[in-house]
């Protein structure tokens, strides 16, 4: 969905020396390769350590598009540091190397790129990644691929908790949800019908340099 935008900058990005990869089993832009074939055929074995010797807490992991929460749009420098930071977050809240996280987050945001799939990394958990959220998609989703920590942010549990209510409302294996933006109406509606899922609300900024845990419930 992101093609006409990539191929309109590219002879910039190309100048630039910018690699740019499709993370897709094609590519459908000449010159842009698809990164799956290589991450196929990636060796299970550590990267040499000296791809790594530069790299320092404060060197620059990547730039995240933020809609400017302290000013005009930019693009925030994420470094090392703040990628292992923020990623702890969900291990702070209870992730566990056992657990599935289902996000539909897209991971050009910080939350589904740094706390959801970044949060994995950290401790070694596994993660489902949807597209697209579709909220009649969403408890089938968990209970197919046997998910166990689900990602929201603003309206989303609102989309769950309208949606026709079914007798296999409760059956699912979901036992923590990782998010911000919910409103307490929607918070308290989502734990009547969808069971004792244990609500992790947290605040944070892509540009800011601190943050808030609801802990309590």
């Amino acid at each position: 969905e992101l093609r006409d935008a990539v191929e309109e900058v590219l002879p910039e990005l190309r100048r630039a020396g910018v690699a740019v990869f499709y993370l897709s089993a094609a590519s459908p832009t000449a010159g842009v390769e698809a990164l799956l074939p290589h991450v196929e055929a990636a060796p299970a074995e550590p990267p040499p350590a000296e791809h790594r010797a530069g790299v320092s807490a404060d060197s620059k992991a990547m730039y995240i598009y933020t809609s400017g929460t302290t000013g005009l749009p930019k693009a925030a420098v994420i470094t090392e540091l703040k990628l292992m930071m923020v990623a702890s977050l969900a291990r702070i809240c209870g992730l566990r190397p056992d657990d599935v996280v289902y996000t539909t987050l897209p991971l050009y945001h910080s939350a589904g790129l740094l706390v959801g799939l970044g949060g994995c990394l950290d401790v070694g958990a596994t993660c489902v990644l949807r597209s697209k959220f579709s909220a009649s998609q969403f408890w089938p989703d968990c209970r197919r691929y046997n998910v166990s920590v689900i990602q929201y942010v603003g309206e989303l549990m609102r989309y769950l908790c309208n949606t026709p209510k079914s007798a296999d409302d409760r059956e699912h294996g979901v036992r923590m949800a990782l998010g911000n933006g919910m409103r307490a109406e929607v918070w308290r509606e989502f734990l009547r019908r969808f069971g004792p899922v244990a609500v992790w609300e947290f605040y944070g900024a892509t540009e800011g340099n601190a943050g808030f845990i609801n802990y309590t419930g």
